[in-house]
């Protein structure tokens, strides 16, 4: 009877102690399983984290910062620093010409009137003075220009008498294009009339526009006009409503008055003589190059077979004959004096067969 007691007891505690190992097993077991779950939580929790990350990053990479104005802005108006603002759009919908730095903006003055939440862009603002509401872009043709006058470069438009005198008709203007002889320039409306009575004086006194460039624009000063207008355009410039500044014609009109006295002091055949120099170098220079061109020609041009009968008839013929000469020959003109009528007196109308002194100016 002990013996079966003492082995129930034993199996008993064999059972506790088999129960208890079974517990702590399981004990250990779910302890381990949280923690590879903890661990497993982390390494997801991570995982979203980073691409959180790199979601944020590729949205601030998607979003650029433009700059809008923080209140309404009139046109003509300077940007000062407090009235800007910083705003962010999406790259796709950012255009080069949005404003991306504010100090762009600042100190510049709108073309246009600005409102806020709309971008800045650098085409509606500009730097410098309000641009006045007469300036226009006008062409001209008229203009001797410089061979190698190029676009945006700055020049003066003078103009020349026959007498010798010369003024300045347009100071320190930019060409704003060139094709050949024609180019564009700002003119405001003083601009547009003095040019107006200078391209008179041009045709009636045969006078000669011409431009002339400055060497170093950033440096060199604007000249002062010195052009005297004729009287009619000296009124409309006192007059003129659509001038933003009144100018004083005075001093305009006392140099004009010497100069037609000088004009008129000047006998018409010292004005032809003038016009026909000026037409006579021209011709020689078209003369010249005509002949390069020439020479030129002949040179690339294949030389033709020569017989022995033909070389000396022609070694004969040149003691007695001078060979022609590859140039043209530039035949004199007549002196003016000899060729131009008496001029007629004041009190006659001007003959109908006067020469055309316009055609003479446009060559």
């Amino acid at each position: 009877m002990s013996w079966i007691y003492r082995h129930r007891k034993m199996l008993v505690i064999a059972a506790i102690l088999f129960g208890i190992l079974l517990l702590v097993s399981a004990v250990i077991f779910h302890l381990m399983r949280q923690a590879e779950q903890q661990q497993e939580h982390q390494e997801v929790i991570a995982h979203y984290e980073r691409q959180i990350e790199q979601l944020t990053a590729t949205k601030e990479e998607s979003l650029q910062t433009v700059w809008t104005v923080a209140r309404t802005i009139p046109d003509g108006e300077q940007i000062e620093p407090e009235d800007v603002t910083a705003m962010t759009l999406p790259t796709a919908l950012v255009s080069p010409e949005m404003i991306a730095k504010e100090e762009e903006a600042v100190g510049k003055h709108a073309k246009v009137e600005l409102r806020p939440g709309m971008p800045l862009l650098a085409s509606v603002l500009y730097e410098g003075n309000p641009i006045a509401k007469d300036v226009r872009t006008q062409e001209f043709q008229i203009i001797q220009l410089p061979s190698h006058l190029g676009k945006a470069q700055y020049i003066d438009v003078r103009i020349n008498f026959p007498t010798g005198e010369d003024f300045v008709v347009l100071a320190k203007k930019q060409v704003l294009d060139r094709e050949g002889t024609v180019i564009w320039l700002e003119m405001n409306e003083t601009d547009l009339l003095l040019t107006s009575s200078a391209i008179i004086d041009a045709y009636l006194q045969g006078a000669r526009l011409y431009a002339v460039p400055y060497i170093e624009p950033g440096l060199q000063e604007a000249a002062t006009a010195t052009y005297p207008a004729n009287p009619m355009v000296l009124d409309l410039l006192e007059q003129n409503p659509n001038l933003v500044e009144q100018v004083s014609t005075e001093l305009a009109r006392q140099q004009r008055e010497r100069l037609e006295s000088n004009l008129n002091e000047m006998s018409e055949a010292d004005k032809m003589r003038v016009m026909y120099g000026n037409v006579t170098v021209q011709q020689q220079l078209m003369n010249e190059r005509a002949a390069t061109q020439q020479s030129n020609a002949a040179q690339q041009m294949p030389q033709p077979l020569s017989f022995p009968e033909q070389d000396d008839q022609e070694s004969v013929q040149g003691e007695d004959e001078q060979p022609p000469s590859s140039l043209p020959v530039v035949v004199e003109e007549e002196s003016p004096e000899a060729t131009l009528p008496d001029p007629p007196p004041a009190s006659e109308p001007e003959s109908e067969t006067a020469p055309d002194y316009s055609e003479i100016f446009n060559q």
